[in-house]
């Protein structure tokens, strides 16, 4: 019987052991699988910067179709507007999968390892592995964050390497494990080389973090005691630096010559690649092993940030309307200012979440008056949980304090609110009202899911609609943009007519024997632009150059640049660009005989939201040039820009 007792309780803590990795591997199959079914039923790409970052992904296959040190270094620096790391990594994934849209955006898979491999070690460092495996299970669950990894949108991989970067910084201790810091500073790192604004919500748990280990006093009192230079670790910096440097720069000192930053490429990177090694080779520390958590996030960004210097100027203009074309600004004294985004937290988050988040905090904070508890635990300032709150306070501040208010830039915030109803709702008292409502809470959090996600799970909708409507939310479920399924409204298969187009074009150009044949998209609405073309061009179409003609005849009318053009696609309703609008006019109203004198109409697509799309084939070639334009350039639109 003792036997037998002792061969149970091992293979209880052996299960023990092994369910959280079980349940880590479970969610991610269970995303991957969701998202793959998603995916495959759903045919409409709308936007722009949706389309716009998988084309991005084609043109880094062609730099990547040889893999060297040339090619490599023309990927990093190819796009001077986005960093590389995100089209870079979708690129990788045609190669043994092939090439196609769904393929691309299922490298989010690699980011839900992240992502919830970070959230179970993060709960872990603040509690225990229970309170680690209640924090991935509800941010899996969280609306926003799995609707964004279906979609080619940065957000999702900011909001994986935010919980790793996170979790480094509690993993650290206060900076004492050299081994998290470098893990912090590949997590910051790669952040920055997904996007730009990656520090905006790792800045609030790093300030804490420096506090917490008293680095400001650390570092006045090693600037007080003339730090102690290491003589030999400093040579063997320099050396190291200076070959890596040179093994990068010079074999593509011909490419880097054109770069905004080319003067100071080589000197920078000898001078990050020294620093970066010098602090490698000093023995361990808080100081020493932040300083090469720091200089591993500055090498690393390095690779795309030094070439485009002009960085910083970018950001100001994008994010907080400095030298804005346009004109846009941010009034900090209306109240409306900082409460923009808390609809975005009611809707990305779902009423039901973020009200138990609330009321699990107020019921904390009355069970320890009433019980004449303390608050907080001695010290309160080395209280853990402020890194994560802090986050999120100075990501929503920095967020709403800028003049790009989009839902989705929310969504790396959204894992920390998840933790933190994951903490809530483990520290409540009353442990079967606990164990009860965290049930109750996954099963709603499973529905929710479903709900949001596929057209036949709408119809738990219809039981959990609100009285009155919280900040335009009709639904306890989130509800709304982003949270589409994938055949129906916005993302109706009618609107799809980019494959019909193409090979409507296609099969024109063979039966006429010609070499090639140009498409003009004269349209620009969130379900027919230029991009949705360009992409399937690029993939399989390599005979067709579709063109933007604004962006290929910038000097002339869209009107006139469109009979440069075998083929013409005019959008009637719907469009947003005031130039479309009036090409739109000109085309199919105020110079339509004209038009048709050299266009004949050869097919219309009707389009769910009352819209229509004409596609105008062009009469055979007329000989000389009588329509005063220059020839069509055989190259195709190098990006779609939103």
């Amino acid at each position: 019987m003792h036997i037998a007792r002792q061969n149970q309780q091992k293979q209880s803590a052996k299960l023990a052991r092994w369910a959280p990795g079980l349940l880590l591997a479970g969610l991610v199959l269970f995303h991957s699988i969701s998202n793959w079914i998603w995916l495959s039923r759903n045919v409409v790409i709308r936007g722009w910067d949706r389309i716009g970052a998988l084309i991005n992904s084609l043109y880094y296959l062609q730099t990547l179709s040889t893999i060297n040190l040339q090619t490599l270094f023309k990927a990093m620096v190819q796009d001077e507007i986005r960093p590389p790391l995100f089209g870079f990594l979708m690129s990788l994934m045609y190669r043994p999968f092939g090439v196609s849209a769904n393929v691309a955006i299922m490298i989010n898979v690699l980011y839900w390892v992240i992502l919830l491999a970070a959230t179970y070690g993060i709960g872990v460092r603040l509690r225990d592995r229970r309170l680690g495996m209640l924090a991935a299970v509800l941010v899996a669950l969280t609306p926003l964050v799995f609707a964004m990894s279906r979609y080619s949108y940065f957000e999702f991989s900011v909001a994986a390497f935010t919980a790793l970067g996170l979790y480094a910084i509690l993993a650290s201790e206060r900076f004492e494990k050299r081994w998290a810091c470098l893990l912090m500073g590949v997590a910051f790192g790669l952040g920055l080389l997904i996007k730009r604004t990656f520090p905006v919500y790792i800045a609030g748990a790093l300030v804490v973090g420096l506090f917490q280990a008293g680095i400001p006093r650390r570092l006045g009192q090693a600037l007080r005691s003339r730090p102690k230079i290491h003589g030999r670790a400093l040579l063997l910096a320099l050396v190291g630096g200076l070959a890596l440097s040179a093994l990068w720069y010079f074999p593509n000192r011909d490419a880097a010559a054109g770069l905004p930053g080319a003067s100071i490429l080589f000197p920078g990177w000898w001078l990050l690649a020294s620093i970066t090694l010098y602090t490698l080779l000093l023995p361990p520390s808080p100081l020493s092993n932040l300083a090469s958590s720091v200089t591993v996030t500055l090498s690393l960004a390095s690779v795309w940030y030094l070439p485009y210097s002009n960085f910083v100027k970018n950001i100001l203009e994008v994010g907080w309307g400095v030298n804005d074309p346009r004109g846009r600004a941010v009034d900090l004294l209306a109240i409306s200012t900082y409460t923009n985004y808390l609809k975005s937290l009611v809707y990305a988050f779902s009423p039901v979440f973020t009200l138990l988040l609330i009321l699990c905090t107020l019921a904390l904070l009355l069970y320890a008056l009433w019980n004449r508890r303390r608050l907080l635990p001695k010290p309160w300032w080395g209280w853990s949980w402020w890194m994560l709150l802090a986050s999120a306070f100075l990501s929503y501040l920095i967020l709403s304090t800028s003049i790009y208010h989009e839902h989705r830039a929310i969504t790396p915030v959204l894992p920390i609110l998840a933790i933190l109803l994951a903490g809530g709702l483990q520290a409540l008292p009353w442990r079967r009202f606990r164990m009860a409502l965290i049930a109750l809470v996954l099963l709603f959090g499973v529905a929710q899911f479903f709900a949001a996600s596929y057209e036949e799970g709408r119809w738990l909708v219809a039981k959990t609609l609100l009285p009155q409507p919280i900040f335009d939310q009709r639904s306890l479920f989130a509800w709304g943009t982003y949270l589409e399924t994938p055949d129906s409204e916005h993302n109706d298969p009618r609107y799809e007519i980019a494959t019909d187009v193409l090979a409507h074009v296609e099969s024109g150009r063979q039966q006429q024997g010609l070499d090639s044949a140009s498409l003009a998209i004269i349209a620009y609405s969130s379900h027919v632009n230029v991009g949705m073309f360009v992409y399937d061009q690029m993939r399989l179409y390599p005979a067709l150059t579709v063109q933007d003609p604004a962006q290929a005849y910038p000097d002339r009318s869209l009107y006139d640049s469109a009979f440069v053009y075998d083929y013409v696609l005019v959008l009637k309703g719907k469009n947003r660009r005031a130039d479309v609008l009036e090409a739109e006019n000109l085309i199919l109203n105020e110079q339509r005989a004209a038009f048709e004198e050299a266009f004949g109409l050869e097919t219309t697509y009707p389009l769910p939201d009352g819209s229509e799309a004409y596609l105008f084939r062009r009469k055979p070639r007329p000989t000389g040039n009588p329509y005063g334009v220059q020839p069509l350039a055989a190259t195709q639109c190098r990006r779609a820009r939103s």
